[in-house]
């Protein structure tokens, strides 16, 4: 695949607004910009390989800001179940990409993030200081398989932070450091399911990283001046209307 220079700026608009949303609240890259660029006509792999080079940058750099709020005995078992899980969600993304035809791939997105979006609104849990492990289980092993099939892991950790009674920077630093060292192992099962076909996109990816910087800084300060609840509604809305775009889309195509 080619990537001419109109894909490698609007692959670099879409991937500034999600840098600017995960520095914002932690997490959102790949949930806005996966969607966005299978609607603009990449398949599944090349938009999560784009999305994953990105948001390797973020994550490691948001990570590294926020790292002085984090318990490292607490990340353990997140950081353990999640990493296990990515090849199958991989493999699910191969097999997905043999299977689908464009139209139906974007379906299948929006599908999964109107799903997502509905347990981020409508789940209510009074937060406590710890989970039992079998919803540690549940929320990281769904998450990585969710990264490994298409870069969109953050909303079953989302849920976990929302129910945990820890503050917004150490929910947003836990975010940035589970995604940051789960990448290299996305990245090589990507690699091993995909092999040179996804060049391009991770290519494309590199090129536009200044941007992708730039919308990270950018959404770290202002995840320190704005209202975290007001921003997370906004951020759940946009999410909600990439999703009904990338299911009603194809009927108009």
């Amino acid at each position: 695949m080619i990537i001419t220079p109109s894909e490698i700026t609007l692959v670099g608009l879409i991937m500034f607004f999600g840098s600017l949303v995960q520095g914002a609240v932690g997490f959102g890259s790949g949930l806005l910009g996966v969607p966005l660029l299978v609607i603009c006509g990449f398949s599944i792999p090349e938009a999560a390989t784009i999305n994953l080079v990105s948001s390797g940058a973020q994550n490691a750099t948001g990570a590294w800001k926020l790292w002085s709020h984090l318990d490292p005995m607490e990340l353990v078992v997140p950081v353990t179940v999640r990493l296990l899980a990515i090849p199958f969600g991989a493999y699910l993304a191969y097999v997905a990409d043999l299977h689908f035809d464009p139209a139906q791939a974007k379906q299948l997105i929006g599908a999964i993030l109107i799903t997502l979006v509905c347990l981020l609104w409508g789940l209510r849990v009074v937060p406590r200081d710890i989970l039992p492990i079998h919803w540690q289980l549940a929320a990281f092993s769904s998450s990585g398989i969710l990264l490994g099939f298409a870069t969109i892991g953050g909303a079953p950790m989302v849920l976990y932070v929302n129910a945990v009674s820890w503050s917004a920077n150490k929910s947003r630093a836990f975010l940035f450091f589970c995604s940051a060292v789960a990448m290299p192992v996305a990245a090589i099962s990507y690699w091993i399911e995909h092999g040179e076909k996804i060049f391009p996109a991770a290519a494309t990816a590199l090129l536009v990283m200044p941007v992708v910087l730039a919308g990270l800084w950018l959404g770290l300060h202002l995840g320190h001046r704005l209202s975290k609840i007001l921003f997370r509604r906004i951020t759940y809305a946009l999410i909600l209307l990439v999703a009904i775009a990338a299911i009603v889309g194809p009927a108009f195509g």
